[in-house]
């Protein structure tokens, strides 16, 4: 009897944590980011909110899946640069790990094009480093409530990119690259490698590399 007992708590206690945390007790956040200094302070500046229930960290795109799959984060954010090939390419798996994940990334720089980039690929925001940490968890609640998270910084470059989107497809409707170009370039946002696309292009790696 006192075995059954003892194994009972041993049990408990080894019990791994709930995958995600219910509604009323906040979101579970991951944060991806290379920069040990920006994944700290992102933590701090989250774990003071009543809103965030778990935060977890991730120094790659690997460990990022890993605890994607264990976790089901409600909102990640992810640096835009995060290597091996960057944090567009793994907002994608993300998706497809967990297709309900919230996910802004966030850049040290303000480049218009990679913000477009990471809202075409399925991100619901993008954010610099340089945001108020006060202002951090607003943002993540905003992000789980179904807003869209973008700086002011972005909206020219988006509502131009927007206006140069024809009815047919997302190419712009004044443009000098050739088709052929087009065709590079779209294999290039579904992640291809220049090998890759040399391979179904049947082109020379140094073709596609000129393109690009």
């Amino acid at each position: 009897m006192n075995d059954r007992r003892s194994s009972s708590r041993f049990a408990a206690a080894v019990e791994p944590p709930r995958p995600r945390a219910d509604a009323d007790n906040g979101v579970r956040v991951l944060i991806a980011d290379a920069d040990g200094l920006a994944r700290g302070m992102m933590r701090f500046a989250l774990r003071n909110s009543d809103r965030i229930a778990a935060v977890h960290a991730a120094g790659n795109s690997r460990e990022a899946l890993e605890q994607a799959r264990y976790f089901r984060p409600g909102v990640a954010i992810l640096d835009a640069a995060l290597p091996p090939r960057g944090g567009l390419e793994l907002v994608r798996s993300l998706l497809s790990t967990v297709p309900d994940v919230r996910i802004l990334t966030v850049s040290s720089v303000n480049d218009e094009r990679t913000a477009i980039a990471a809202l075409r690929a399925g991100a619901v925001g993008h954010i610099g480093k340089d945001v108020d940490p006060d202002g951090l968890a607003a943002l993540v609640v905003r992000a789980v409530e179904g807003e869209v998270i973008v700086p002011q910084w972005v909206m020219p470059a988006l509502l131009e990119a927007l206006r140069e989107v024809p009815d047919s497809g997302w190419r712009p409707l004044r443009s000098r690259l050739t088709t052929r170009e087009w065709e590079i370039v779209e294999m290039l946002e579904e992640g291809g490698t220049t090998q890759r696309i040399a391979e179904q292009l049947v082109l020379s790696p140094m073709t596609v590399y000129s393109h690009t």
